[in-house]
């Protein structure tokens, strides 16, 4: 009985010193901070852009780039101080990762609002693809299940699609035997995601293949030794080279030109009659 009430009594005790810890952290953080919308338009809403614009596929010919959507590029802040810290925390955690995935190609990484995962998605891809990617071939990292309206150009264009080289799955080395499809709402099967994969591809593994992630200081790193997805990517420009049509360089704007009448040799505007001003 006195080893009941001794139990009773640590318990009693415990809740009163640590309810007040507990409401706070559980509960008593406030409500999360509605933030704008990004515009991909501008640096400051990438945790990572390359240093220069990447030469153009009809400049220099192929080359392959990375979108990460990887660990803590989502906010989802209760405060103004935890809008810079999420944010430092995502630009130094895609810097961590792209001193790995930089031997592939240069590498995008968007910030996104967590409450607005496909529309931030979709709207950074879009941008990537109309202001950055200029014909480059490209791969998306990501360590979870990616919003389909964000994948939606690349399953409607074949084009688009040639010259996606397909996913890099970022997980644990000691990771779940049955890994995440890189696609949300998407079975691992080749119906599925090799809709939104090349040709070359014929298996859904090889269109998402691993790539092992540890953590050092607190960051997500690529842990793996051997070269990331070297079974995909190795030879990946000479099949391209072989099997896909560059994109031309656009036309320049054209010049606003003032256009006159053409008249043959000896030929005049008529006199204006007596009277006419």
């Amino acid at each position: 009985m006195k080893r009941t009430l001794l139990i009773v009594g640590i318990i009693v005790a415990l809740g009163v010193g640590l309810g007040p810890w507990a409401y706070r952290t559980f509960r008593d953080q406030g409500e999360l901070i509605a933030l704008p919308a990004f515009d991909y338009r501008t640096n400051d809403s990438w945790a990572a852009l390359p240093a220069q614009m990447p030469p153009a596929v009809w400049a220099e010919g192929w080359g392959v780039d990375v979108i990460l959507v990887g660990p803590d590029d989502s906010l989802a802040p209760r405060s103004q101080a935890q809008i810079a810290s999420q944010t430092d925390r995502a630009v130094e955690q895609s810097k961590r990762l792209a001193e790995s995935l930089s031997v592939i190609g240069p590498v995008y990484a968007p910030l996104y609002r967590n409450a607005n995962a496909a529309t931030d998605l979709s709207a950074a891809l879009k941008t990537y693809l109309d202001d950055h990617n200029r014909g480059r071939a490209f791969v998306i990292a990501t360590d979870h299940p990616l919003p389909p309206e964000m994948l939606a150009p690349i399953r409607a264009d074949e084009s688009l699609r040639e010259r996606f080289g397909g996913f890099l799955r970022l997980t644990r080395a000691r990771g779940d035997a049955a890994l995440f499809s890189s696609v949300a709402g998407v079975e691992n099967s080749a119906s599925d995601i090799l809709a939104y994969c090349p040709p070359q591809y014929t298996e859904s593994a090889t269109c998402q293949p691993v790539v092992e992630i540890g953590r050092q200081d607190g960051m997500m790193i690529v842990s793996q030794d051997t070269p990331i997805a070297s079974d995909n990517l190795t030879g990946y420009k000479e099949w391209l080279e072989a099997n896909v049509a560059k994109t031309a360089e656009p036309l320049g704007a054209l010049e606003e030109v003032e256009i006159i009448d053409i008249r043959r040799p000896g030929e005049t505007d008529p006199m204006p009659e007596a009277g006419d001003d």
